[in-house]
C-alpha cells in the first residue's frame, strides 16, 4: 500500500476497477495500484541499455473512476527538457501501475507513449469476483 493511503480509501475502488483490470485474480496488485492512484504521483526509473537508467516522476490529476480521463505529466528530474503530457482512461493507468516491476513501468507503457502502439487489452472479466 502506498505510504499515507488508508486501506479504507482503497477498498471502495476495488469493485469499480476490478472489471477493467483483470478481475480480483491479482487483488493485492490492484489494491497497491489504487493506493498509488490516490496519491496522484509515482516515482520510478526508465531502464536503458547497458544497465543505465533515468529517474522519472509521473503525476496525474482527475477523477478516480475507471472510465474518467486523467491528465498525466511525465518528467525526468535529471533531464528537464524531456517531458510528456498525455491523457488516458484512469483504468489504463491503474493497469500499468499493476504491471510495473519494482520501480519500472511495463514495456507496454513505453510502447504506447513512444511508438503509439495501443496497450495490450486486459482479458474481459464477466464480474468483479
Amino acid at each position: 500500500m502506498a505510504p499515507g493511503t488508508p486501506p479504507e480509501a482503497v477498498a471502495p475502488l476495488v469493485p469499480l476497477f476490478a472489471p477493467y483490470c483483470g478481475g480480483l485474480v491479482h487483488q493485492a496488485l490492484l489494491e497497491e495500484a489504487l493506493a498509488s492512484l490516490l496519491v496522484g504521483e509515482w516515482a520510478g526509473r526508465r531502464l536503458l541499455q547497458g544497465g543505465r537508467s533515468h529517474a522519472l516522476q509521473l503525476r496525474w490529476s482527475g477523477e478516480t473512476a475507471p472510465l474518467e480521463v486523467l491528465h498525466c505529466d511525465l518528467t525526468f528530474p535529471a533531464l528537464p527538457q524531456v517531458a510528456y503530457a498525455f491523457d488516458l482512461p484512469c483504468h489504463q493507468l491503474v493497469q500499468w501501475l499493476m504491471e510495473r516491476q519494482g520501480d519500472e513501468l511495463p514495456s507496454s507503457f513505453w510502447h504506447w507513449l513512444l511508438l503509439g502502439q495501443p496497450p495490450i487489452a486486459t482479458e474481459p472479466v464477466g464480474s468483479a469476483a
